[in-house]
């Protein structure tokens, strides 16, 4: 039966009462309803979606504090990045919503009627104000989230090959088209998806301007998945003309090619468009993964966004690592030569092999001739170990050199060695 086809005053007028025993559709010949236990993809689609938003989200929290904190440089292209994935992220949370208390993700047959027809949001008239429910933001902001993260791509491939001519021209046609479609769509979807004056909401989305702007859902995703594309291979000719090794070169096109990840959920994504679209018969559950693959094309344009920023981070955390590895083993040399010290053996008198005296006994010599050889045998010691503990200290010195003295010999300190 066509939506368009039902009076929206007949379905109002009939009791809630009855509407919590009835299903919000007829299931298919030999299907019985299943209010207790049905089936569902709300796992599969929360899932898969709070994985990429945390992905998403580390790459840009990285984004913004080496934005803010290490390079404090700050571009167009991290505004739009940041509002593109605000935008993401309302657009999660509703889903959220209309998963675990709505109808996302399950067969209609499978819910009551008065659950489907829920009136979770109201339209205020003469006053101006609306309070739209979730599947009506979902509607409105998924336009600008896209737009807004693919308009960053295009401004971070104008400012990283600025010198080659023919990609500015390339982002410049390609962020125009961009840009024109998306706010158009976005306009678009607040005049035909807002309720006109004196609409209720139920009659809004019966509608026909609603049930209208449904049919462009394949030809919005088809026009974005070209921009995807667009993006995945403006890059790749552009760095294979840099001068630098083959291997740098496939380093640097595996940074841009986290962006294939949208462009491949994009494909997957206008194919459940399309199936949506063929038969409309049971759209909560179609819509799911709808939804699903525009979170991940999302969430894969956020994180391909930021990935160059990631690299920086990861390089400059690595040479500050590195630096302070090479701090602390100065300073665990240092620490192991003065624990080295030679240390001179106590003085016993009453020994006879004390190092450095030289005891001579006879049978005719007194105690005082050995006393005076005991003191002479110190003497020469003390001035022995004093000589050791001199050159243990020139042996010792620590120099302390700069990366660039490292790299480059005529800049080192030369240090002028004392002979004994």
């Amino acid at each position: 039966m066509s939506t368009g086809n039902i009076d929206p005053k007949l379905i109002e007028s009939i009791p809630p009462a009855l509407l919590n025993t009835i299903p919000a559709a007829e299931p298919p010949p030999g299907i019985q309803p299943n209010f207790v236990d049905p089936p569902t993809r709300v796992p599969v689609i929360l899932g898969v979606s709070t994985a990429f938003l945390v992905l998403a989200a580390l790459c840009f929290s990285i984004r913004i504090y080496t934005k803010l904190a290490i390079v404090k440089n700050w571009k167009w292209d991290d505004l739009t990045c940041s509002l593109g994935f605000v935008c993401s992220i309302v657009h999660f949370v509703e889903v959220v919503i209309g998963c675990i208390n709505g109808i996302t993700g399950k067969h209609l047959w499978d819910i009551y009627a008065d659950k489907a027809l829920n009136k979770s949001s109201l339209s205020v008239q003469n006053g101006g104000i609306l309070v739209l429910r979730s599947s009506y933001i979902t509607t409105i902001v998924v336009a600008p989230a896209l737009g807004l993260i693919k308009f960053s791509l295009f401004i971070q491939y104008y400012r990283l090959f600025r010198p080659l001519r023919w990609v500015r021209i390339s982002v410049w046609i390609g962020a125009t088209i961009s840009a024109v479609f998306y706010v158009a769509v976005t306009i678009t979807s607040l005049v035909m998806n807002s309720p006109w004056p004196g609409e209720s909401l139920l009659e809004d989305i019966l509608s026909w301007h609603y049930l209208k702007f449904t049919q462009v859902s394949i030809p919005t995703g088809v026009v974005g998945m070209l921009v995807d594309w667009y993006l995945l291979i403006l890059p790749i000719p552009a760095v294979w003309t840099l001068q630098m090794s083959t291997s740098k070169k496939l380093g640097v096109l595996i940074i841009f090619m986290t962006g294939g990840l949208a462009a491949i959920a994009s494909i997957v994504g206008v194919n459940y468009r399309v199936q949506l679209q063929e038969n409309a018969n049971d759209p909560t559950w179609k819509v799911g993964y709808v939804l699903l693959w525009v979170h991940v094309e999302m969430f894969a344009g956020v994180a391909a966004s930021s990935m160059p920023t990631v690299h920086l981070f990861f390089i400059r955390q690595n040479f500050s690592l590195a630096s302070r590895w090479s701090s602390l083993k100065s300073r665990l040399t240092r620490s192991r030569s003065s624990s080295a010290q030679v240390k001179l053996p106590d003085y016993n008198p009453s020994s006879k092999n004390w190092a450095g005296s030289s005891t001579h006994t006879s049978e005719g010599r007194q105690g005082t001739r050995r006393q005076d050889l005991e003191s002479d045998g110190c003497e020469r010691n003390a001035m022995k170990a004093s000589r050791v503990e001199n050159s243990q200290i020139r042996l010792t010195q620590h120099i302390s050199i700069t990366h660039e003295q490292r790299d480059d010999a005529s800049l080192r300190p030369v240090v002028t060695d004392r002979h004994w």
